[in-house]
């Protein structure tokens, strides 16, 4: 049972949490985007993985992690997952430790016929919201991504001796 705020209205059922609802919309975003993508065989974090590798080809794994905000084991995961479907090569690098990663034919074959279902999802998203919200929406997750980042960095400096 629900309790009632005290101004007689029902309390949110989602916490006022940064990350509880940015990755509550992260997780409809998806299932969104998957809708979209899935009669390509690709889900949405591994096209994203796909549009970025065409768009910087030959980046290190260190690279490609920070530039998606992911962590190695989530990227390890997915690129398991897109070198098994000989999606995406890797080549060892300058530095003998680092892998360099690329789309492989394959790959970019994906990827061209992926990309119309990805935009009918960005505008079906987008035809849900006025010019707007959409414009604000990009500002506020710039400044979320921002803030984030430099929340990190003053941990890191508090945490080292």
């Amino acid at each position: 049972m629900r309790r009632r705020a005290e101004n007689g209205s029902d309390e949110k059922l989602f916490p006022t949490c940064a990350l509880a609802t940015t990755r509550r919309t992260a997780r409809l975003l998806t299932q969104l985007y998957d809708s979209h993508l899935s009669e390509y065989g690709v889900e949405a974090a591994q096209f994203a993985l796909l549009m970025m590798l065409d768009k910087a080809p030959d980046k290190g794994q260190a690279a490609v992690c920070r530039a998606l905000g992911m962590d190695k084991t989530t990227l390890s995961r997915n690129l398991k997952v897109l070198r098994s479907r000989g999606w995406v090569a890797s080549e060892v690098g300058e530095d003998a430790r680092e892998r360099n990663l690329s789309l492989t034919e394959k790959g970019r074959s994906v990827l061209a016929k992926a990309r119309p279902a990805w935009r009918r999802a960005q505008e079906s998203l987008r035809s849900e919201m006025s010019e707007k919200e959409w414009k604000e929406i990009w500002a506020t997750m710039e400044a979320m991504t921002k803030a984030s980042v430099a929340a990190m960095e003053g941990r890191r400096q508090v945490v080292k001796p």
